[in-house]
C-alpha cells in the first residue's frame, strides 16, 4: 500500500470499524453558535469554550466543476458547499461522484442529502496520496 497523508485531522474523524466518517464542528457553549473549522475563539461573541458537533449528513447547496484544478489534483473533478442546517454551517469540499464526473448532472441535484466520506484528494509534492473529507450523495 502506497504512503498515505492525512489533511488536517483535526477537521474530521475515521471510525474504525466500518462507521461513517464525519466532521468536527464547534459549537460556542456561550451563544451557541456552531463553527466548522474549530477557531481559537468564536467570533460571534469571543468565547473561548467550545463542545464539539458531529457533521455527517447535509443537503448540497451548489457545486461546480474544475477542470483546471491546483497542481495534484486530477481533473475534472467535482466541488460543492454542502449546508448542515440543524448547525448552521456550510462546508466546502470535493464531491465524489464516480469515474465519470461529466454525468455530474444526472448524479446528483441541488438539495439532495449528502454524507461525509474519507478519500484521496490529492497527491503532495512527494507523490503521497493525501486523505481528507468529501461528499457523496447519501444512501
Amino acid at each position: 500500500m502506497e504512503e498515505q497523508v492525512i489533511y488536517h485531522p483535526d477537521f474530521f474523524v475515521i471510525p474504525e470499524g466500518g462507521e461513517k466518517p464525519y466532521l468536527i464542528a464547534f459549537r460556542c457553549e456561550e451563544c451557541g453558535k456552531t463553527w466548522f473549522p474549530i477557531l481559537p475563539y468564536c467570533p460571534n461573541c469571543w468565547s473561548e469554550k467550545f463542545d464539539k458537533r458531529e457533521l455527517r449528513k447535509g443537503k448540497l447547496y451548489t457545486y461546480t466543476i474544475m477542470y483546471t484544478p491546483q497542481k495534484g489534483i486530477k481533473p475534472p473533478l467535482a466541488f460543492g458547499y454542502i449546508d448542515f442546517p440543524e448547525e448552521g454551517v456550510r462546508v466546502g469540499a470535493q464531491i465524489e461522484v464516480g469515474a465519470d464526473v461529466e454525468k455530474i448532472k444526472e448524479q446528483i441535484k441541488i438539495g439532495m442529502e449528502m454524507e461525509v466520506k474519507a478519500g484521496v484528494i490529492r497527491e503532495d509534492a512527494s507523490g503521497k496520496d493525501v486523505i481528507s473529507y468529501k461528499f457523496t450523495p447519501a444512501v
